[in-house]
Order: structure tokens, then C-alpha cells, then sequence
């Protein structure tokens, strides 16, 4: 029933700007059921000093947010200032801040001022910002400087909004700064557009970094090696990179080497070529050590062919490898056994340094 009988009061010269922009007088009291149906987030207040506690406890009662600026009350002459203005324009455009409510003590000559301001931001003609300025004048006429101070207004300190409000220039693309040409307003050199932050880009090696995982044994000392790891993906490798060539002879024990083709990337491209070079002193110690990987089908076929191998009679590689097995059994491991160890010594080279291509 008290909704029906108190009337809705707005402020004194109340009027709609834009799009969830109004301008009018000083609030009372009378005019607060007025302005909570405005749902308001911003109120800018253009005063000489706080006038009203009431009206204070009332912004923060409906968690408006007040910005006061002081400005005299004008009498003969111009008491706003440009970096006022500017800060007003910057409020009046910020899609954040809105609805706003600007206003001075009477709601004419410094929000006129102001409003006027605006207009020539949104590029209106001279005589229609000054119409829209007499329908708040008493006196019915703009002072000369009042029409100076706008005609020598030029943005300073002025920096919009990215984005901006929609209604202040329709149609225009705020992409690559103001929507003019080379960015710069024509009547407003001064303006300036926020611009968004840049984000840092982020190097390429840090995104293409392999994860490492497990620690894999090394073979030149009984402790694991902190610094070799093996990626997760190890067991992705073809099986002609992990093949051992049956033909292959060892032609000096003391110093075995073998050469793996590392796993060709992308379209076929070649990589490059992993040498790996073990003494037949590390080989020996590496065959006594029992957490020595090894590959238990070649293991099997070269252990049968340790027994058998003086039995077998397959031509002149055959003879080569009875010579090398019978004399392993007397000053070390034979070249079977060689070549297991070193096979899996260079599998253990491929998976740590053969995958980070």
C-alpha cells in the first residue's frame, strides 16, 4: 500500500543521456525510491562538498558507488577543469559503471558542461550539443566560456574504456585502437583508447621439454645414475632401431663400437647417428652385475650357442664365433655375450638421449 501511495520523485532537471546515463540535480530524499529503481552502480557528484550525510548513507546502502569530484558553483565564469572532464567521460563510457548518475547542485551549467563534452566526443555538430544545453539553462543562453572552454577541450588526460560503451560511437570497430583514421580522434587529438595487456609469449622449448621418469641403471657404475632417465615413451621406439645384425663380428674386444640409426622423426627425415663405445673392462663388469638389463630371447640363443657352438659346422662365421666363445670361457665373456651387453648398452644410449630429437 505504501508503494501505491508514495510517488516516484525523480532528481531536479533528471533526464536519460544514453543508454543507462542520466543527469539531474542534487538527490534528496524524496528522489531515493526514485533512483533504487535505476539499480545504480556509479554515482558522480560535481559539488562544492558533501552536502547531504543522508544521501551518503543511501549510495551505501544500495552499494552504489560514489565518486565525488569538487567543483565550485559556476557564477560568471568555467569552474570545471579538463582533467575533470576527462575523468567524467572515462566513467560515462566504462560498460562496468553502468547505470551512472552524474549531476551538480541544479543539474545545469556543470553537468551541461560536461554533457556537452560527451556529444563532441560522439561527434555532434556545434549547434546540436548547444540546443541540448539550452533545455537545461535558465537563463536560456550558453555564456562564451562556457562555448570556449568545449571548442578547446581536446581529450587531455582522456582514456577510454577497452571496450567502451556501445552507444558512443554505433557501428565502429574498437580493434586496433579508436575507430578513426591512424587512431587519433578528429576534434580530440588528445583521446587515447586503453589497451588491453599483451601476454607474454612462451618459448618453444618449454612446451616441447620431454618429461622424464625412471631412473635406469648405468653401466659404468654399480649406483644408478641420477642424471640418465628415460622417458615413459622409450618402449615406442620400431623394432628395426632395437635389431641386432647376425652377421655383425667384434674385431677388437677392447674397444667394441657399435652404431645405432636413431629413430627417424616426422616425415622420414634422418637423424642423427648415436655412437657408443664400451671397453671390453665395462663390458665384463656390466655381464657379473645381475640389475644389468639384458634381452632375454637373443640372452637364450646366444647361451645355447656358448655350449654347442664347437659342434656346429656353418662356415667360416661359425668357425670365428666357436673361436671367440672358447676362448671367453678362459679370459672373459664370449662374443655373444659381448654383443647382448653392448646391444643393450646402446638401447639404454637411445632411449636416454636418442628421444629428446
Amino acid at each position: 500500500m505504501a508503494d501505491i501511495i508514495d510517488p516516484l520523485i525523480p532528481p531536479y532537471r533528471f533526464e536519460r543521456v544514453q543508454s543507462r546515463v542520466y543527469r539531474g540535480g542534487y538527490p534528496k530524499r524524496r528522489n531515493f525510491r526514485f533512483l533504487r529503481r535505476l539499480q545504480l552502480k556509479t554515482i558522480v557528484s560535481l559539488i562544492p562538498g558533501d552536502q547531504d550525510s543522508a544521501f551518503a548513507e543511501f549510495c551505501a546502502r544500495e552499494g552504489i558507488e560514489r565518486v565525488c569530484m569538487e567543483v565550485e558553483s559556476p557564477c560568471e565564469n568555467v569552474t570545471l577543469q579538463q582533467p575533470v572532464v576527462s575523468r567524467c567521460l572515462e566513467l560515462m563510457a566504462d560498460p562496468r559503471r553502468l547505470p551512472l548518475y552524474i549531476h551538480c547542485l541544479d543539474g545545469s551549467n556543470v553537468t551541461g558542461v560536461v554533457v556537452m563534452c560527451l556529444r563532441k566526443l560522439q561527434l555532434w555538430r556545434v549547434a546540436s550539443l548547444q540546443n541540448e544545453y539550452l533545455r537545461f539553462e535558465q537563463d536560456g543562453e550558453i555564456i562564451p566560456e562556457e562555448s570556449e572552454f568545449v571548442e578547446m577541450y581536446t581529450g587531455a588526460g582522456l582514456v577510454l574504456p577497452n571496450p567502451y560503451a556501445d552507444w558512443l560511437w554505433p557501428g565502429r570497430s574498437s580493434a586496433g585502437g579508436l575507430p578513426f583514421q591512424d587512431g587519433v580522434h578528429p576534434v580530440m587529438p588528445l583521446a587515447r583508447l586503453q589497451l588491453p595487456p599483451v601476454e607474454e609469449p612462451v618459448a618453444p622449448g618449454l612446451l616441447l621439454a620431454p618429461k622424464r621418469s625412471a631412473t635406469v641403471p648405468c653401466l659404468h657404475s654399480s649406483d644408478a645414475c641420477a642424471a640418465d632417465e628415460v622417458p615413459a615413451s622409450a618402449a615406442s621406439l620400431p623394432q628395426h632401431a632395437l635389431e641386432r645384425s647376425e652377421g655383425h663380428d667384434v674385431a677388437e674386444p677392447e674397444n667394441v663400437e657399435h652404431r645405432v640409426l636413431a629413430h627417424e622423426a616426422g616425415a622420414g627425415a634422418p637423424g642423427d647417428v648415436l655412437r657408443v663405445s664400451l671397453s671390453a673392462r665395462d663390458l665384463t663388469t656390466a655381464a657379473v652385475q645381475p640389475e644389468a638389463p639384458s634381452l632375454p630371447d637373443a640372452s637364450a640363443g646366444d647361451a645355447a650357442g656358448s655350449h654347442t657352438g664347437s659342434q656346429r659346422s656353418r662356415g667360416h662365421h661359425d668357425d670365428r664365433q666357436a673361436g671367440d666363445e672358447q676362448a671367453g670361457r678362459a679370459d672373459g665373456p664370449g662374443a655373444g655375450e659381448i654383443r647382448e651387453i653392448a646391444l643393450s648398452a646402446t638401447v639404454q644410449a637411445l632411449a636416454i638421449e636418442g628421444l629428446g630429437m
